[in-house]
């Protein structure tokens, strides 16, 4: 790339540019030309083609080599699996104009083995399952897209922060209540104690409490027990 930014940069007439552009089209290494499409050169000579998908540079731009056309077709599949990760065979065979089935399969693993798309190929669903896709350059018309998607993943993390903060406050009030109520149980358990023995230390049997010395637990016989007492 920097090579071809630097014959671009010292063109001096619109056919050597012209030639920088068509070579750097050429290349079947590059897919990315944001550092060059800001050059006013690159414009003049029509490098927005790189941005354009196959079927919008087959409609408006002149008559493109082999190459480039099959450039453009490995970019507009990059637009496709970027838009839905399921991409049905016959809306592959028909956006990027195959003649017939193997044509559009040898594409996608063609764009697969250059790194720009990871995708399994399901020939009994006649599917394509895409799991990674490299980002294209950024068109000036989607900016308002981006702009409006990044608004919505703004608004949807501070909605989920929000209900976050909200979970966090109310488990910390339940425990702040938690632990009152267990510090006022606590205390009440110790008066109870200081005021257990201070009543058995003085001979009296605590109000409220019952001892229960005999081995047998009915009602009837502990109050015969405590009438024996009594007497």
């Amino acid at each position: 790339m920097d090579a071809y930014l630097t014959t671009l940069h010292t063109a001096t007439t619109d056919l050597e540019a012209t030639q920088v552009i068509q070579r750097l089209l050429e290349d079947e290494d590059i897919y990315h030309f944001g550092r060059v499409l800001d050059s006013p050169k690159a414009r003049e000579v029509g490098l927005g083609l790189c941005q354009f998908d196959y079927k919008a540079a087959a409609a408006q731009l002149p008559e493109l080599s082999e190459r480039q056309l099959e450039k453009l077709k490995h970019l507009s599949l990059v637009s496709l699996a970027s838009a839905s990760k399921v991409l049905p065979y016959n809306d592959l065979i028909r956006e990027l104009d195959c003649a017939h089935e193997q044509q559009m399969e040898d594409l996608v693993i063609d764009t697969i083995y250059k790194g720009l798309l990871s995708a399994k190929l399901d020939q009994q669903r006649r599917l394509v399952e895409v799991e990674f896709v490299v980002g294209r350059d950024v068109r000036r018309g989607d900016l308002q897209a981006i702009y409006e998607s990044l608004d919505q993943w703004s608004a949807l993390c501070e909605k989920e922060l929000n209900t976050l903060t909200d979970g966090v406050n109310t488990a910390e009030s339940e425990s702040v209540s938690k632990r009152t109520r267990e510090r006022e149980f606590t205390f009440a358990l110790q008066d109870l104690r200081m005021a257990y023995a201070a009543q058995a230390s003085a001979g009296d049997e605590p109000d409220g409490l019952v001892r229960y010395d005999s081995q047998y637990t009915s009602s009837e016989y502990q109050r015969e027990e405590r009438r024996a007492g009594d007497m």
